[in-house]
């Protein structure tokens, strides 16, 4: 293999490329960008309900304005969860695991 892989498709990939980077044959500071982005995907907004235009959103809550084909507005409410398809997921990956590795890439 020369350089890290594009895509890193397997928790056999993630701890072969952390390997390698530990051992100063990938560059550490693109290996952990890889591995930070295996999380970019951990949380996701979900649809909840329609709301009225005066609801006030809370902390890890949205409302978009949607407007309709007949020109009504809807305001749809959306509430920040887990992703249960996260990409470590799928992968077999704890947060534990890659929280881990990425410590160990900064030592």
């Amino acid at each position: 293999m020369r350089g890290a892989p594009k895509w890193l498709n397997s928790r056999e990939d993630v701890y072969t490329v952390a390997q390698l980077a530990i051992d100063g044959q990938l560059d550490r500071e693109e290996v952990k960008k890889k591995i930070q982005n295996l999380m970019s995907d951990e949380k996701v907004y979900v649809f909840g309900h329609i709301v009225d235009e005066n609801y006030t959103a809370g902390q890890d809550e949205n409302v978009c304005e949607v407007r309709k084909e007949d020109c009504t507005v809807e305001y749809h409410y959306y509430r920040l969860q887990d992703n249960p398809n996260a990409r470590y997921l799928q992968m077999g990956l704890t947060k534990d695991e890659i929280q881990t590795i990425l410590n160990e890439l900064e030592g």
